[in-house]
């Protein structure tokens, strides 16, 4: 039988998964079924610690990597890792955000102002990143709702 503590981490990364669902929704909604597989992913990570989520759109090429890994000190969900990736199928990294302490200044040599929070942006510079995955959404928004030139006659 789950301890309390097991519980009480899983409703957590429940109620930190539906969170990332409702953010989702700022975005064209995904051509995966995301929603059937959300209890199958808050299951691997109560037992990993680690949530994976990815959102695809095949017709505009494009897809949403969220990862995060979790800690529960003082039995709260804390952020201890995420990597946000937008890309194009196929792997070429459109925008991507990270918690690696691996830069402490941005492309302008000043430091970064929520380190090691950081942003690659579209021209792979390092930009200063709040951490919030709203955030990341948001800058994420005209890249996914953007036609392909191909398809626009």
């Amino acid at each position: 039988m789950p301890s309390l503590s097991d519980k009480l981490k899983r409703w957590l990364i429940a109620t930190r998964a539906w969170e990332i669902y409702v953010l989702l929704q700022k975005l064209p909604e995904p051509e995966n079924d995301l929603l059937s597989n959300l209890d199958d992913l808050i299951e691997d990570a109560a037992i990993t610690g680690n949530l994976r989520l990815y959102a695809l759109w095949p017709s505009l090429h494009k897809k949403l990597s969220v990862q995060e890994r979790y800690a529960f000190p003082k039995e709260r969900l804390h952020i201890d890792y995420y990597s946000y990736v937008l890309s194009e199928i196929g792997d070429r990294v459109i925008i991507r955000a990270d918690s690696a302490p691996h830069h402490e200044r941005d492309y302008h040599r000043k430091l970064l102002t929520n380190f090691p929070h950081h942003l690659h942006d579209e021209n792979k510079r390092v930009c200063s990143f709040s951490g919030e995955l709203e955030d990341f959404i948001n800058l994420a928004v005209p890249y996914v709702r953007q036609k392909r030139k191909d398809l626009i006659s």
